[in-house]
């Protein structure tokens, strides 16, 4: 069973960031997958404490609200984080999660098994390049944290509202067809191999 693990770095329950992702699970399930959703703004948490333990450990040695979030992750087939665009970059919530991530660059598991990854970022303005680069600089640190591929970009212009995405059905389809990729590329793989 290939497992889904979604992280939302909005404050906003149910915005549209979330709901992108809620949509990219429906596409998840449809495939087969199961999935897990953390909502990074319902955890107490720090960022990195740049201790370099980590470097060291393959693991963060702080002990807080993600600490099993981060054991999720290592276990999880797919990762999918999504945020609002706030300030041009990632929510803060979203950007110490990532911080924390940098465990996984001496996991020496890392490179056991395919994954595939998507970031899904929505904001209010009308098309910037700046945020799809800022969308595949974070898609950048996956090949540090193992062997992802694919990794894909939803990067949604014009999505003010809390509740713009939802009335977007174009947008929720994509995002459902995203989770399905997305499970599918890491199912693939593993029926080859059989």
């Amino acid at each position: 069973m290939v497992t889904v693990l979604g992280i939302s770095g909005s404050p906003r329950r149910g915005g549209n960031s979330e709901t992108l992702l809620a949509a990219a699970f429906d596409g998840a399930r449809a495939a087969g997958a199961t999935v897990d959703l953390v909502r990074l703004n319902e955890l107490t948490y720090a960022g990195c404490q740049a201790c370099d333990a980590c470097l060291a450990a393959g693991r963060c040695p702080q002990e807080d609200g993600l600490t099993p979030v981060i054991g999720k992750l290592r276990d999880a087939d797919v990762w999918l984080f999504s945020s609002p665009v706030y300030f041009d970059g990632v929510s803060g919530q979203l950007k110490t999660f990532f911080d924390r991530c940098r465990c996984f660059i001496s996991d020496p598991r890392k490179k056991e098994r395919q994954r595939a990854a998507a970031i899904l970022l929505t904001y209010e303005a009308d098309t910037i390049a700046f945020y799809r680069e800022m969308a595949r600089r974070l898609a950048a640190y996956f090949g540090w944290f193992g062997r992802f591929e694919p990794v894909e970009l939803m990067v949604e212009p014009r999505l003010g509202p809390p509740d713009a995405a939802r009335r977007r059905p174009d947008l929720l389809a994509a995002a459902k067809a995203l989770g399905e990729r997305l499970v599918s590329g890491v199912r693939a793989p593993r029926e080859r191999a059989r």
